[in-house]
Protein backbone atom coordinates (compact mmCIF):
# COMPACT_ATOMS: atom_id res chain seq x y z
CA UNK A 1 0.00 0.00 0.00
CA UNK A 2 3.02 2.34 0.47
CA UNK A 3 4.16 1.88 -2.86
CA UNK A 4 1.04 2.91 -4.39
CA UNK A 5 0.89 5.77 -2.27
CA UNK A 6 4.30 6.99 -3.00
CA UNK A 7 3.53 6.73 -6.53
CA UNK A 8 0.38 8.73 -6.81
CA UNK A 9 2.22 11.48 -4.29
CA UNK A 10 4.92 11.71 -7.09
CA UNK A 11 2.55 11.58 -10.17
CA UNK A 12 0.37 14.31 -8.23
CA UNK A 13 3.33 16.24 -7.69
CA UNK A 14 4.60 15.85 -11.28
CA UNK A 15 1.59 16.55 -12.74
CA UNK A 16 1.13 20.05 -10.97
CA UNK A 17 4.76 20.87 -11.47
CA UNK A 18 3.91 20.34 -15.20
CA UNK A 19 1.03 22.58 -15.16
CA UNK A 20 2.65 25.76 -13.21
CA UNK A 21 5.63 25.49 -15.67
CA UNK A 22 4.02 25.65 -18.58
CA UNK A 23 1.80 28.40 -17.04
CA UNK A 24 4.96 30.13 -16.64
CA UNK A 25 6.01 29.51 -20.10
CA UNK A 26 2.73 30.73 -21.19
CA UNK A 27 3.87 34.32 -19.11
CA UNK A 28 7.45 34.75 -20.52
CA UNK A 29 5.93 34.25 -23.98
CA UNK A 30 2.99 37.10 -23.25
CA UNK A 31 5.88 39.03 -21.37
CA UNK A 32 8.19 38.65 -24.71
CA UNK A 33 5.08 39.95 -27.07
CA UNK A 34 4.42 43.02 -24.63
CA UNK A 35 8.10 44.20 -24.92
CA UNK A 36 8.42 43.57 -28.42
CA UNK A 37 4.82 45.56 -28.70
CA UNK A 38 6.41 48.20 -26.49
CA UNK A 39 9.86 48.39 -28.67
CA UNK A 40 7.82 48.53 -32.11
CA UNK A 41 5.70 51.64 -31.24
CA UNK A 42 7.96 53.33 -29.40
CA UNK A 43 10.36 53.44 -32.56
CA UNK A 44 7.85 53.66 -34.62
CA UNK A 45 6.78 56.94 -33.03
CA UNK A 46 10.36 58.09 -33.27
CA UNK A 47 10.14 57.39 -36.75
CA UNK A 48 6.81 59.73 -37.26
CA UNK A 49 7.92 62.34 -34.64
CA UNK A 50 11.36 62.09 -36.96
CA UNK A 51 9.23 63.50 -40.24
CA UNK A 52 7.08 66.18 -38.12
CA UNK A 53 10.56 67.69 -36.93
CA UNK A 54 12.17 67.51 -40.44
CA UNK A 55 14.61 65.30 -39.76
CA UNK A 56 13.47 62.82 -42.16
CA UNK A 57 11.62 63.41 -45.28
CA UNK A 58 7.76 62.12 -45.81
CA UNK A 59 8.75 59.98 -48.57
CA UNK A 60 8.71 56.28 -50.02
CA UNK A 61 12.05 54.53 -47.85
CA UNK A 62 13.25 51.52 -46.47
CA UNK A 63 13.53 49.21 -45.18
CA UNK A 64 15.96 50.70 -42.87
CA UNK A 65 17.84 49.79 -40.13
CA UNK A 66 17.62 51.55 -37.01
CA UNK A 67 21.09 52.13 -34.91
CA UNK A 68 22.24 50.30 -31.80
CA UNK A 69 20.96 48.99 -29.68
CA UNK A 70 17.98 48.28 -32.13
CA UNK A 71 20.44 46.82 -34.80
CA UNK A 72 17.70 44.07 -35.13
CA UNK A 73 14.44 46.35 -36.01
CA UNK A 74 14.12 47.91 -39.34
CA UNK A 75 11.48 50.74 -40.32
CA UNK A 76 10.09 51.38 -43.76
CA UNK A 77 7.19 54.47 -45.07
CA UNK A 78 4.83 54.16 -47.71
CA UNK A 79 3.51 57.78 -48.38
CA UNK A 80 -0.18 58.50 -50.35
CA UNK A 81 -1.56 61.77 -50.39
CA UNK A 82 -5.02 61.83 -49.39
CA UNK A 83 -8.00 64.54 -50.82
CA UNK A 84 -9.95 66.10 -48.25
CA UNK A 85 -13.24 68.34 -49.19
CA UNK A 86 -11.58 71.28 -49.03
CA UNK A 87 -10.12 72.24 -52.47
CA UNK A 88 -6.68 72.84 -52.35
CA UNK A 89 -5.68 70.44 -49.26
CA UNK A 90 -4.79 67.52 -49.87
CA UNK A 91 -3.28 65.29 -46.56
CA UNK A 92 -0.16 63.27 -46.47
CA UNK A 93 -1.16 59.86 -45.35
CA UNK A 94 1.88 57.51 -43.95
CA UNK A 95 2.32 54.45 -43.14
CA UNK A 96 5.18 53.49 -40.87
CA UNK A 97 6.22 49.92 -40.97
CA UNK A 98 8.57 49.06 -38.03
CA UNK A 99 10.33 44.84 -38.01
CA UNK A 100 11.99 42.69 -35.58
CA UNK A 101 14.96 41.11 -38.11
CA UNK A 102 15.19 38.04 -35.53
CA UNK A 103 11.88 37.02 -35.72
CA UNK A 104 9.54 38.43 -38.02
CA UNK A 105 7.25 40.77 -35.60
CA UNK A 106 5.69 43.99 -37.39
CA UNK A 107 4.40 46.84 -36.51
CA UNK A 108 2.02 49.57 -38.55
CA UNK A 109 1.98 52.93 -37.74
CA UNK A 110 -0.65 55.14 -39.57
CA UNK A 111 -0.75 59.12 -39.76
CA UNK A 112 -2.49 61.92 -41.34
CA UNK A 113 0.26 64.31 -41.93
CA UNK A 114 -0.55 68.10 -42.62
CA UNK A 115 0.95 69.43 -45.96
CA UNK A 116 3.75 71.63 -45.43
CA UNK A 117 3.69 75.21 -44.27
CA UNK A 118 4.60 76.73 -47.69
CA UNK A 119 2.19 74.01 -49.93
CA UNK A 120 -0.28 75.63 -47.58
CA UNK A 121 0.66 79.22 -48.21
CA UNK A 122 0.91 78.54 -51.61
CA UNK A 123 -2.54 77.30 -51.76
CA UNK A 124 -3.85 80.42 -49.61
CA UNK A 125 -2.11 82.24 -52.65
CA UNK A 126 -3.44 80.89 -55.21
CA UNK A 127 -7.17 80.98 -53.47
CA UNK A 128 -6.78 84.73 -53.43
CA UNK A 129 -5.50 84.93 -56.72
CA UNK A 130 -8.34 83.54 -57.88
CA UNK A 131 -10.61 85.41 -55.88
CA UNK A 132 -9.30 88.91 -57.34
CA UNK A 133 -9.56 87.60 -61.02
CA UNK A 134 -13.00 87.31 -60.74
CA UNK A 135 -13.73 90.76 -60.83
CA UNK A 136 -14.34 92.64 -63.67
CA UNK A 137 -11.62 94.42 -65.08
CA UNK A 138 -11.34 98.06 -63.52
CA UNK A 139 -13.13 97.08 -60.40
CA UNK A 140 -10.79 97.83 -57.31
CA UNK A 141 -10.24 95.58 -54.57
CA UNK A 142 -10.66 97.52 -50.93
CA UNK A 143 -9.43 101.23 -50.31
CA UNK A 144 -11.34 104.35 -51.16
CA UNK A 145 -11.33 104.64 -54.04
CA UNK A 146 -12.27 108.10 -55.42
CA UNK A 147 -14.51 108.47 -58.43
CA UNK A 148 -12.89 110.08 -61.95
Amino acid sequence: MALLEVVLALSLFFGIAVTILGGLSVCMRSVTQVREDAYAEDLAITVLSEVQMGVLDALDAGPTPFEDPFADWTWQTAVATVETTVPGLEMTQMEITVTNTTDGYSFRLYELLPPPEDATAAAASDSADASSSDMPSGARSGGAGGGP
